[in-house]
């Protein structure tokens, strides 16, 4: 009995020391996201050029983005696992990091609530982290019902437009598809709701949907020189949302991935575009 009871032992211990000596490479920002939550940041030991959050991922090495990253820089890095959004990273890539003995984990990402859930669960299985996953997704759910609740004392479902941008040269609507789906949730109207994926913001098209509001990212609206940089994008200022500077911005990255953080997202974003909640 107790020949079984240390073998049980050290099989235990070679378990656990096999995910304490993990060395893992994000490429996605709600991927890297994702693992920190989950409790395993100390374990990343390099990322992509978009995952911005938490900060100290920053410091850690870049291994570029989509069609810049390249095996053997890598492999150089002796990963033991790569966690990717499908489509991230060439084909040919995959399959030489995969040739090299480097477990992969490839996740396909939409933008639904459910499906950031589904990426929580298939990462925290990953890491063996199964409770704090579930964790994790009810906190979701808690903030979703939250601002459900706040929802049915909104007077008013406001015309919205998301909006990405770079700067003034590059200025896009956002779509289906897109973190642009998180005005399903916000009890708004999505003034370009045919619309998928970026596309380049068209004048008299803005000016014709006259949106409410419009929401960008606070790294987008900081870059082309806050509300009053964006009533000079032409049509902006012709509309409800220009002449009410009801322009409004949200954390990059916590707008933009649908990671863990979307259910904080959504609550912000509830309280932003009806101000009447807050009498």
């Amino acid at each position: 009995m107790k020949r079984g009871v240390g073998i049980f032992s050290i099989a235990l211990m070679a378990f656990s020391a096999s995910f304490a000596q993990q060395r893992i490479i994000t490429a996605g920002s709600a991927i890297t996201e994702t693992v920190c939550a989950l409790g395993d940041c100390d374990k990343i030991v390099a990322s992509d050029k978009t995952s911005l959050y938490p900060e100290s991922i920053q410091g850690l090495p870049s291994i570029g983005y989509r069609n810049g990253i390249n095996a053997e820089g890598v492999i150089s890095l002796k990963p033991t696992l790569i966690i990717a959004e499908k489509d991230y990273v060439k084909d040919e890539v995959l399959a030489q990091l995969s040739a090299s003995g480097i477990k992969l984990l490839i996740i396909d990402r939409q933008f639904t609530i459910d499906d950031t859930k589904k990426l929580i669960t298939q990462i925290a299985e990953a890491l063996n982290r199964q409770t704090e996953g579930k964790k994790l997704s009810a906190r979701i759910d808690a903030d979703l019902a939250e601002a459900k609740s706040m929802l049915k004392k909104a007077a008013v479902s406001p015309r919205v437009l998301c909006i990405y941008n770079r700067g003034s040269a590059n200025v896009s609507l956002a779509g289906k598809e897109t973190f642009g789906e998180i005005i399903a949730y916000i009890g708004a109207q999505n003034v370009f709701n045919t619309v998928t994926g970026y596309k380049p913001l068209n004048t008299e098209a803005l000016i014709a949907a006259n949106p409410d509001f419009l929401i960008t990212t606070t790294s987008g609206l900081e870059s082309i020189g806050g509300i009053d940089g964006f009533l000079k994008v032409p049509g902006v200022a012709q509309t409800t949302a220009g002449k009410k500077r009801q322009i409004i911005s949200v954390d990059s990255s916590m707008l933009t991935n649908f990671g863990p953080r979307i259910g904080q997202a959504i609550k912000e974003l509830v309280r932003l575009i009806h101000p009447e909640l807050a009498n």
